[in-house]
C-alpha cells in the first residue's frame, strides 16, 4: 500500500456526513444541490484557514458522490457498500494526496495520473482530494492542469488551499471554488454537547476555545480521554517556563518532547510529530491569548480563560510586537516540523524566541 493511501485509509476513520457537517452550512448546501442537480464539477476549490473543516466537507462529499442509496437531499446513506467501503479506508475509488514533506511532489501526481487512466472499480466518480495544495511544486501544478484541460468524465479533483493565490490562475479558473470558514465557539460547544453529553459545561467551554472554530479538532479533543489532562500539563510547563529564565528552553523543549512520545504499548497512537504539532496548537492558543491581553486588556475574550490570572501576569513581560513574532515563530516551528527537521532543535529554537527576555532590547 503506497503511503498515500495508507493516509487516505486513515483519514476516512469516522468520516462524517455532509448532513453531519456544522457551522459550513453554504458549503454543504451548494455541493448537495450539485448532487440533487446531476451537476458535478470535475474540479473544486475549497479555501480557507486550517482547521475549518475542509477535509471532512471533501471526504463526505466524495462518500455522497459514489453512494448507490443517496438521500433526496443529496446525502450519502452510511449504510450502502460504497458507503461502508469509505468509511473502512478501503474504497479504491477515493484517495487523499497528503504533502510528502513540505511538498505534493510530482511522482504522487504521476501516480494520481496513472490511477486516472483507469475506470472506477464501484462507483461512479473517482475523487482525489488532495490537501495542502498550496504545498504542490511547479512540475506538480503543471500535472494537474493537464488534466483539468482533458479530465476523464469520472474524474472529480478537490484541492484545498489556505492561500488559493498560490495556485496558478489557470487552476484556479478550472475550479469550482468554496470558501470556508472558521465556527463560533458558540457552535462547536452546541455540537460537543450534543456529541458529548457527559461532558461538563466547563471542559466543553475549554474544549471548544481550544478548537479555534475547527469542530473536527474539537470533536478529536473530546474523543481523547487525556486531552484534558495534557493540556493542564502542555501550559503549566510553559507558563513556568516563562516565568523562569531563557536557559530552561533547553530542558522545556526535551519534556515537551517527551510528552508527545507515543506510549510504548499503543501501536495505534499518533506519531511524535503530530503529537508535536497537537502541543503547538495549544501553545499557539496560549500566545494568542496574550496578545489580545496585550492589545484589548484585561476584560479581553481568551481561548485558555481558566489560565486568565496566569496569562495576566504574564502578558506584562511582552510587547505586542515581540508577541506577534512570537505568533510567527510557532507557526514556523509547525512548518519545520511537517517538513521533518529535527523535533528537538525545532522546539529549542523556538522556545528561545517565545521566551519573555527574548523581547527586551
Amino acid at each position: 500500500m503506497s503511503r498515500d493511501a495508507r493516509e487516505s485509509k486513515e483519514r476516512f476513520r469516522g468520516f462524517m456526513n455532509l448532513s453531519d457537517i456544522r457551522g459550513q452550512d453554504a458549503a454543504v448546501r451548494a455541493l448537495s444541490a450539485c448532487i440533487r442537480k446531476s451537476s458535478v464539477a470535475q474540479a473544486y476549490l475549497f479555501t480557507g484557514p486550517r482547521n475549518s473543516g475542509k477535509t471532512s466537507v471533501a471526504l463526505a462529499f466524495a462518500a455522497a458522490l459514489n453512494c448507490t442509496d443517496r438521500t433526496p437531499e443529496g446525502y450519502s446513506c452510511g449504510k450502502c457498500i460504497s458507503c461502508l467501503r469509505i468509511e473502512a479506508g478501503t474504497d479504491a475509488d477515493v484517495r487523499v494526496i497528503s504533502p510528502d514533506g513540505n511538498q505534493t511532489k510530482m511522482d504522487q501526481m504521476q501516480e494520481m495520473i496513472k490511477d486516472l487512466s483507469y475506470a472506477p472499480i464501484s462507483g461512479r466518480y473517482k475523487v482525489f482530494i488532495i490537501e495542502q495544495a498550496d504545498t504542490l511544486n511547479s512540475s506538480s501544478e503543471n500535472s494537474i492542469l493537464k488534466i483539468l484541460e482533458e479530465p476523464p468524465s469520472y474524474a472529480v479533483l478537490i484541492l484545498l488551499s489556505r492561500n488559493p493565490n498560490s495556485l496558478l490562475p489557470t487552476i484556479r479558473s478550472r475550479c469550482r471554488a468554496l470558501r470556508f470558514r472558521r465556527a463560533s465557539t458558540e457552535e462547536v460547544a452546541s455540537v460537543l454537547s450534543e456529541r458529548f453529553p457527559d461532558l461538563s459545561a466547563d471542559e466543553t467551554r475549554i474544549i471548544a476555545a481550544c478548537s479555534q472554530g475547527a469542530i473536527g479538532a474539537a470533536l478529536s479533543m473530546a474523543s481523547e480521554p487525556r486531552f484534558l489532562e495534557d493540556r493542564q500539563a502542555i501550559l503549566h510547563s510553559i507558563s513556568n517556563w516563562a516565568a523562569g529564565h531563557a536557559m530552561l528552553s533547553l530542558q522545556t523543549a526535551e519534556l515537551l518532547r517527551e510528552m508527545a512520545r507515543p506510549p510504548k504499548n499503543n501501536p495505534e497512537s499518533q506519531t511524535v510529530v503530530k503529537n508535536l504539532t497537537s502541543i503547538l496548537e495549544i501553545t499557539l492558543s496560549w500566545y494568542s491569548d496574550l496578545l489580545c491581553l496585550s492589545v484589548s486588556g484585561e476584560s479581553a475574550p481568551l481561548n485558555n480563560d481558566d489560565f486568565r490570572t496566569d496569562l495576566i501576569a504574564l502578558s506584562a513581560r511582552y510587547s505586542a510586537e515581540h508577541l506577534r513574532r512570537g505568533i510567527r515563530s510557532i507557526m514556523e516551528a509547525r512548518r519545520y516540523l511537517e517538513g521533518n527537521i529535527t523535533p528537538q532543535l525545532v522546539l529549542e529554537n523556538m522556545l528561545f524566541e517565545l521566551h519573555p527576555i527574548s523581547g527586551i532590547d
